[in-house]
């Protein structure tokens, strides 16, 4: 392969072309391929490479923090579980008291409600963006003390800001 890309016409016409210029000049074809080189080199393969090391990197420290924050605050919504008990409200709610009776929790403990919708009887989905997480906890723990109302699913992403989350629950009566 490489003799008969030897033999091709426009690379005998481009070798050529470079025997006739002085020495100087082919001195400095050299150094400007060498350059163009290291630049392919650098563009295609270590810069991209470099990118996506720095970029796991960061999400690395993140997802840290946020088990951390996780951890932490996990002895506490234990203790609250255990302090309120499973005996803390036995009446039943309509789907409408339940609905009614998570939003006005959640605005009383700070957490803003960005969408809900009530899932059957005793169930409602609601969605929260930028919420501070141990606002989300507490208005959790309030919601399992006066209401008897549990979390059956939950889905929790870290937010740009320190301490701030976003989450998908179901919860139920």
């Amino acid at each position: 392969m490489l003799e008969g890309l030897k033999q091709n016409s426009i690379i005998l016409d481009l070798q050529k072309q470079y025997e006739i210029l002085p020495l100087r000049d082919r001195h400095i074809l050299k150094a400007f391929g060498g350059i163009l080189l290291l630049c392919i080199i650098y563009f295609a393969m270590w810069g991209p490479a470099n990118d996506y090391m720095e970029n796991a990197q960061q999400d690395l420290e993140q997802n840290t923090k946020l088990l951390l924050l996780v951890k932490q605050n996990e002895a506490l919504l234990s203790a609250l579980s255990r302090t309120t008990g499973p005996s803390s409200s036995t009446k039943t709610l309509t789907s409408q008291q339940l609905v009614s009776s998570v939003t006005n929790l959640a605005k009383k403990n700070g957490v803003m409600l960005k969408r809900f919708e009530p899932s059957g009887d005793k169930k409602i989905k609601v969605w929260v963006d930028n919420a501070s997480f141990d606002k989300m906890i507490k208005w959790l723990a309030a919601l399992k003390k006066s209401l008897n109302i549990v979390v059956e699913q939950i889905s929790l992403e870290k937010d740009d800001a320190a301490g701030q989350v976003s989450s998908r629950l179901t919860l139920s009566t």
